[in-house]
């Protein structure tokens, strides 16, 4: 940490970091010195708030939890490109004991006992040997059997052999970082994985889906550096993809620290630090029509439904471009989403007039749902 003391800057010495995280107490979940902020007061934290707080909007109650700190990457737009810089001479993977593991989430179960699922929110949690996952899928069966979402997944790290024995323990879905198909953006952001490397490990996440739900796969856009091109070789790629999966869509971000920040400043990308860095959300992206395709893929993938690579292909073909009937031709592709959708929603008023359900008829109307179709999850 740095500050300001009387106009002089002070800057704390780096520290070494600690390796073995077993010898980092539990998270701290106590109800009789914490408190949380609930409609406006200040509250002392009970086992009802925190079940408040824990909850999702698919009203599962999560606990998240990281077994592992840090990442071997350095991906010229994450902040580990910064810290693995800033502790270039200490192992940048650290790890936590399997019993170590298991008791926090034993601890977590005991204190939170309306806890539905298990998140393990690392940078590159299959980073673990196979040893390692065959003792943790373990006990995770024997003593939590709980259902467990891993969110720290690589292509170079995930293997056949890891993900069964994680599935049999409980392993309910995956998120895996891709970010692009394009050469060029891979090379910008320092992403080693080659696409042959990607699509193995997609076919092996896409064996289990019988038993998990649908992955997630991260992919970042509104690069400012990327070309239309590099747009589309990125979605034909995913078009290739088996189904079903469900597309993370983020809005590139400088995070002040990184190489990508850097070259973005120096290149005038940047303006305004305040407005073009810390105002920008990374979730809302730009509403175009490259985009569009993206999102009308994700609808389709996530629903278990195929867009063809001969159909994208077409919509992304210059000529179509040129004729100026990209829009026509995507309003055409975009038609079977939105009659499923008003069947779906036609079915689900039927049903709810026969409860008397109204407040969730109303509740379906105020959604928009027809304007939702063309924005990113």
């Amino acid at each position: 940490m740095w500050f300001r003391n009387k106009g002089k800057i002070i800057k704390n010495r780096i520290r070494p970091l600690i390796h073995d995280l077993s010898d980092i107490p539990n998270p701290d979940y106590d109800y009789v010195t914490h408190y949380t902020l609930n409609n406006g007061r200040i509250q002392r934290m009970t086992e009802s708030l925190m079940e408040k707080q824990l909850g999702n909007i698919l009203g599962n109650n999560i606990y998240g939890t990281m077994p592992t700190r840090g990442c071997p990457y350095s991906c010229t737009y994450c902040c580990n490109n910064t810290l693995n810089k800033m502790y270039s001479k200490q192992k940048s993977v650290r790890k936590k004991g399997t019993d170590s593991i298991i008791q926090e989430l034993l601890d977590a179960k005991n204190r939170m006992p309306f806890i539905d699922w298990i998140t393990f929110d690392d940078d590159a949690f299959l980073m673990c040997s196979v040893r390692e996952i065959a003792e943790f899928s373990k006990k995770y069966k024997e003593k939590i059997g709980m259902p467990l979402y891993v969110s720290g997944v690589t292509p170079s790290t995930l293997s056949k052999e890891k993900l069964s024995m994680l599935v049999d323990a409980g392993l309910i879905q995956v998120r895996m970082g891709i970010q692009s198909g394009s050469e060029s953006s891979k090379n910008l952001y320092n992403r080693s994985q080659s696409n042959q490397q990607v699509l193995k490990a997609v076919k092996i996440i896409n064996e289990f889906k019988d038993r998990i739900l649908p992955p997630k796969y991260d992919v970042i856009l509104d690069n400012p550096w990327e070309s239309e091109h590099d747009l589309i070789e990125t979605l034909l790629f995913f078009t290739s993809f088996p189904i079903p999966y469900r597309l993370n869509f983020y809005s590139l971000n400088f995070y002040p620290g990184t190489d990508l920040y850097r070259k973005a400043r120096e290149e005038g990308v940047i303006v305004d630090d305040m407005e073009d860095v810390y105002r920008k959300h990374y979730k809302r992206c730009k509403q175009n029509y490259i985009n569009s395709l993206f999102f009308m893929l994700n609808k389709y993938a996530s629903s278990d439904q195929r867009v063809s690579l001969r159909t994208m292909t077409m919509l992304t073909s210059p000529v179509v471009k040129w004729l100026k009937m990209r829009w026509l031709l995507y309003g055409v592709c975009t038609l079977p989403l939105i009659m499923n959708r008003l069947s779906y929603l036609f079915h689900k008023i039927i049903e709810d007039i026969r409860t008397g359900n109204w407040s969730r008829i109303f509740g379906y109307i105020n959604r928009k749902f027809l304007f939702k179709l063309q924005r990113p999850l």
